[in-house]
């Protein structure tokens, strides 16, 4: 009997500010913000933006910034990855205190400088470390080096 599969679900999204028109400029891409969801629903996502690591809820969001260009990548994992992703995302959850916002790691991201800053994050590499650390994909690059656009490159051919 084969195993049930459990999905995953990156998604891709952009805001209207000047730092993501930088962002998409430097990816070639219109995607500038990514976000990472366990829930089947599709709704609760989890992310890190200029307040930290954060709690995202995408039906019926309303914002003057965002953009309505979004685009849904499904990852189908077993059931031990699956646990391992929630475990990850818990980590951050139970010390979001402890974590903040980095620009200047998305800066060095964007100039190709692999980096590695304790308990600094921006969206792709919080969404790359989860899906790194707990086994679901091997990533072709470091965590500190991607992109939203380069999820949508990447995980296409998975």
């Amino acid at each position: 009997m084969a195993m049930e599969k459990k999905k995953v679900t990156i998604l891709l999204s952009r805001y209207r500010d000047p730092f993501s028109k930088i962002i998409a400029l430097n990816s070639r891409g219109i995607f500038t913000h990514c976000s990472i969801s366990v829930d089947p629903e599709e709704n609760h996502f989890y992310s890190f933006n200029k307040k930290g690591f954060v709690d995202e809820y995408w039906q019926n969001k309303k914002s003057k910034y965002l953009m309505p260009e979004r685009h849904y990548l499904h990852l189908y994992v077993d059931e031990a990855v699956f646990e391992k992703i929630k475990a990850e995302i818990e980590r951050f959850r139970e010390k979001r205190q402890e974590f903040t916002y980095s620009v200047f790691g998305t800066f060095l991201c964007m100039m190709h400088i692999p980096h590695r800053f304790k308990r600094r994050y921006f969206c792709s590499r919080f969404v790359a470390e989860v899906l790194k650390n707990s086994g679901a994909v091997t990533l072709k690059k470091k965590c500190s080096l991607y992109l939203p656009m380069h999820f949508l490159k990447e995980l296409k051919t998975i």
